[in-house]
C-alpha cells in the first residue's frame, strides 16, 4: 500500500519495473527521471515501443 496519497486528479503513469516482469502505476508527483541513459530490461518493452535511441524509447509497436 502506497505510504503517500497522491491527489487523484494528477496523471498516474503505467511503470515497467527495470530487471523484473512487474508492471505498477505511479502518480506523476512520485516519477523521477532517469538519466542513466540505459536500456531497461522488461519483457513488455518491445510491445510498447519500436526502439531506444540510447537517449530514450520510441512508443509505438514494431513492424
Amino acid at each position: 500500500m502506497a505510504k503517500s496519497r497522491p491527489p487523484k486528479d494528477e496523471p498516474w503513469y503505467r511503470v515497467l519495473v527495470d530487471g523484473s516482469e512487474q508492471e505498477t502505476y505511479v502518480a506523476q508527483c512520485n516519477l523521477e527521471p532517469d538519466e542513466s541513459n540505459q536500456p531497461i530490461e522488461h519483457p513488455g518493452i518491445e510491445h510498447l515501443f519500436t526502439h531506444f535511441t540510447g537517449e530514450r524509447y520510441i512508443a509505438g509497436r514494431p513492424n
